[in-house]
């Protein structure tokens, strides 16, 4: 695949979509609304930073088609994982994790 160029629009899919609503559910009803929106944000701005740096994402050990990058506040606190794939179009955000869940091995599912 060639490599491309410059910023790329990042494209956020159905389930990823479903499971940032998903994450500002439970941090509204466990925290607040305020808290929710905050958390949001602060993860859509770490997954927009593909747009211009797609590559710095890790490989996923189960489906070496996808990559990720871990988003945390804290280095040895809970975070989320965004699962991205790209290519000379677009960066496509396929799903956005809880650290705590078994995500690779549901990737693998998904695959089969």
């Amino acid at each position: 695949m060639r490599r491309p160029k410059g910023r790329l629009p990042v494209i956020y899919a159905d389930d990823a979509l479903s499971e940032i609503d998903e994450i500002a559910d439970w941090n509204e009803k466990t925290y607040n609304r305020a808290h929710a929106r905050d958390y949001i944000r602060f993860l859509e701005r770490h997954i927009d930073t593909l747009a211009k740096d797609f590559a710095k994402g890790r490989p996923v050990s189960t489906r070496p088609d996808l990559r990720y990058i871990r988003i945390q506040k804290r280095s040895k606190a809970y975070g989320h994982v965004a699962v991205y794939i790209f290519d000379d179009q677009a960066v496509t955000v396929v799903h956005v994790f809880h650290t705590s869940q078994d995500w690779e091995n549901r990737l693998a599912e998904e695959q089969r």
